[in-house]
C-alpha cells in the first residue's frame, strides 16, 4: 500500500534544500528528498563542475547517500523533486537508469517545478518503471 506524502510540506522542503545547489554554469538548481519506511529523509542537490560531466544531480546525490547509509532499495517510498523548470522538469537519462536500479519500480516520484504559488496541484506523479520503458536492469545482464 502506498505511503500518503504531505505535498505541500516536502515542496516546501524542497526549495530550502534547493537553495544549496552549487550551479554556477546552468543556473539551473535540483533538490531531491528522498523518503524511507522509517520517515527519514535524504536529501541531494545537483553540483556542478567546470569539467560538466564531472557534475553530479540531485537524484542521484540523494539516492548515493540512502546507500551509503545502509539502506536497501526496500526502505524508500518515494522521492521528491523540484527544479528550477518553468514546467515541470524531469530527471535525466543517467538518472533515470540509476532510479530503475536502486527505486522500487512501483515508487513514485513527485516532481515540480519552481512552484512560486506552492501549488501542489502542479506536481506531477509518476512510478519509476514509467520513466524509463524497457529499462537496462540487473536481469538483462542475465540473457532474460
Amino acid at each position: 500500500m502506498e505511503q500518503v506524502i504531505d505535498l505541500l510540506v516536502f515542496l516546501k522542503k524542497a526549495k530550502a534544500i534547493q537553495k544549496n545547489a552549487y550551479a554556477p554554469y546552468s543556473l539551473f538548481r535540483v533538490a531531491a528528498i528522498v523518503i524511507l519506511k522509517n520517515s527519514k529523509e535524504v536529501l541531494g542537490v545537483n553540483v556542478e563542475n567546470a569539467a560538466y560531466s564531472v557534475g553530479i544531480c540531485a537524484e542521484r546525490a540523494a539516492l548515493s547517500q540512502v546507500i551509503a547509509q545502509g539502506y536497501k532499495k526496500e526502505d524508500i517510498i518515494s522521492l521528491f523533486l523540484i527544479t528550477d523548470s518553468e514546467t515541470v522538469g524531469s530527471p535525466c537519462g543517467m538518472c533515470r537508469q540509476f532510479m530503475i536500479e536502486i527505486m522500487p519500480e512501483t515508487c513514485p516520484i513527485y516532481i515540480s517545478n519552481k512552484n512560486e504559488n506552492n501549488d501542489t496541484k502542479t506536481i506531477c506523479k509518476i512510478l519509476v518503471k514509467h520513466l524509463l520503458p524497457l529499462a537496462f536492469k540487473p536481469s538483462s545482464l542475465k540473457g532474460n
